[in-house]
């Protein structure tokens, strides 16, 4: 009888962990079977927020399911990112968002809630954003070089706005500063909207910001644009000048807009979802419509999206070590 029982029991257990197992193959195999939830670190109507919900409409159709937006705004684009990291590892949960709390918080901030490095899996770029550098117009500035000239003129007079500290953009900053050897005073702003009033109620002097909020304004005058950090011309603004044209080719810079699963999600989900974001590619409505928000639709697998973290964690990481700025708390 005992024997039996243990027969019994050492046949059901391996039974049972097996079942399990299978069924949760089978459970990714058919992965999406639920609308997945997409965090986004920036508050509704920002160029992040527009660009997620512009791709994810579009790749619901190659998934068979909903892509359902939740904005996290605050500290930086931290909380977003701490959520997403201790969620579930199922694919159910995706953060998009900027390099900020993946390749730049880490050398800024003492203490993060998240490991940025082990956290997360790339799933896809989907979206590049150019950067352009815009003064108001009653600066009386008309080219980069006139910017240099004033700002070695009157060290510190010359007020930039910075969106979030320890920001790509931020660092792109320190970088200027460097790079042309002058002085400037840095002024931080938790949103773009707020600086581009300031800059179109001449509160501010200048700020490198991507085009979407500003397109207008820069097409009606009432703000300048003097380059683009892009690699290349962009086509929004096909007369404006690169900084590496310019002579500041360390100045060359791109704000790319990604997916990113929680760590130790399967990679059959993972490439399922690289699959469906790949297919976006070929999509000329998309492209069109990103288009004309100032974006480029330009989308990277998880391999290629990884290697472009880990460089972009490297530049920023060397950017913060020369320019010696201090971390936060």
């Amino acid at each position: 009888m005992r024997i039996a029982r243990r027969l019994s029991h050492s046949v059901l257990v391996p039974l049972a962990l097996w079942l399990g197992a299978a069924a949760h193959a089978e459970d990714t195999s058919a992965y999406p079977v639920r609308p997945i939830k997409v965090i986004v670190p920036v508050g509704p109507g920002a160029g992040l927020d527009n660009a997620a919900r512009i791709s994810a409409e579009a790749v619901e159709k190659h998934l068979g399911q909903r892509l359902v937006l939740e904005n996290k705004p605050g500290a930086g684009q931290r909380i977003a990112a701490a959520l997403v990291a201790k969620s579930p590892s199922d694919g159910y949960t995706l953060l998009f968002t900027t390099p900020t709390p993946i390749a730049t918080a880490e050398h800024f901030y003492k203490k993060l809630d998240y490991d940025p490095a082990r956290d997360f899996a790339p799933v896809a770029i989907a979206v590049y954003q150019p950067v352009l550098l815009i003064v108001r117009p009653t600066l009386g500035l008309r080219t980069v070089a006139e910017l240099i000239a004033r700002a070695k003129a009157d060290p510190g007079k010359i007020s930039f706005g910075v969106q979030g500290l320890g920001g790509e953009m931020h660092l792109m900053l320190e970088v200027l500063k460097k790079q042309a050897g002058i002085n400037v005073t840095a002024v931080p702003y938790n949103a773009a909207a707020q600086a581009i009033t300031d800059l179109l109620g001449d509160r501010l002097d200048a700020m490198f910001l991507v085009i979407p909020p500003i397109k207008g304004h820069v097409e009606t005058g009432r703000l300048l644009a003097l380059a683009t950090l892009n690699a290349k011309r962009v086509a929004q603004f096909p007369d404006l000048p690169t900084m590496s044209e310019l002579g500041l080719p360390a100045m060359t810079a791109a704000i790319w807009f990604g997916y990113l699963a929680p760590a130790k999600t399967p990679p059959a989900v993972i490439e399922k979802l690289a699959r469906a974001f790949g297919k976006l590619q070929s999509d000329s409505a998309l492209a069109m419509r990103l288009a004309d928000m100032g974006a480029e639709l330009n989308i990277v697998g998880p391999t290629d999206f990884a290697k472009i973290i880990d460089d972009d964690r490297r530049r920023y990481g060397r950017i913060v070590s020369e320019s010696n700025l201090d971390k936060l708390n």
